[in-house]
Formats: C-alpha cells, structure tokens, sequence
C-alpha cells in the first residue's frame, strides 16, 4: 500500500516537487553574460578561427533555467505559473524574438557597410559557420535570459529545497 486510504500518495507528490527545480539568481547573469561574451568573441576573431566553446557558452548556462527546461508554453506546464507569472513569460518571449530581430537586422547593415569601411567580414568557411552556430546558440537562450529576468524570483518559504 503506497497511500492513506483517501488515495493519497506520497510518491506522485515527491515526483511532482523534484520535477520542479529552484531557480538560482546567478543564472540570470550567467546567461546575459555568456550571450555577450559569444557575440564579442565571434566580432574580435577578425581573421581567426572563432572560439566555439565561447559561442557555445550560453547553451551551458541554459541548462540551469527552469523555462528552457520545462514545457511551459504547454497546457501542463501553464499550471505551474500564476497569471502574472505567465504574462510574463510571454513577454520575455516577444522581446527576446524582438531583440533577436534587431541583432540579424544589425548584422545585416554590418555585413552591408563593413567592406566599404574596411572593417572585418567573415570570409572563410569557418568564420560563417562561427558566426551561425552563435547565432543559432543566441536564439535559443534569449527568450530564457529574458524570462530569467522578467519573472520575478520565488520567496525564500515557496523555493523547493
């Protein structure tokens, strides 16, 4: 018997509290700062290889953030947030496709002036390939630094040990 005779049982409420990570309020940093480091060290390459594990740096962080984690887009996963919480959310996820907009867009005009100007473009095959893995790393962790940022942390009692 696993239960009280009312049909509680401890092991699905056990597994729904350890499917529920805490935050951590370092992962919001990490996440803005490693997004920054990889645009800056595929721009300051020039003529080199770019560093991949420095592009690659916020697909690490984003593996402490509960909302690239959890399917909270999902019906199942909309019930663990409040509404504010899920306003939010959606929020971060607009800005964050807004903002990534705006950096393709700026690329685009870089990549437009920057031979005239006599500034660095990407030439070799490596550099391209530098430059879309950054790209596609930076895609998938904004809408994560930006929910990082814009949900407001738990309370100390509420934080799952």
């Amino acid at each position: 018997m696993t239960g009280y005779r009312d049909g509680y049982d401890f092991r699905k409420w056990y597994a729904a509290s350890m499917k529920q990570r805490p935050r951590r309020y370092w992962v919001r940093w990490g996440l803005a700062g490693s997004t920054v480091i990889a645009l800056a060290s595929v721009i300051l390459a020039r003529g080199d290889h770019p560093p991949f594990f420095l592009m690659a740096l916020p697909g690490f962080f984003i593996s402490f953030s509960p909302f690239a984690r959890d399917s909270w887009a999902s019906g199942r996963g909309l019930t663990v947030y409040d509404e504010f919480e899920h306003a939010a959310l959606l929020r971060a996820t607009a800005r964050a496709f807004a903002t990534y907009i705006g950096l393709i867009a700026l690329l685009i005009s870089w990549m437009i002036t920057a031979p005239g100007l006599g500034w660095p473009v990407p030439t070799e095959p490596m550099q391209w390939t530098g430059w879309l893995i950054t790209l596609l790393v930076i895609g998938i962790s904004l809408p994560a630094t930006f929910a990082e940022f814009m949900v407001p942390m738990p309370d100390r009692e509420d934080e799952v040990l």
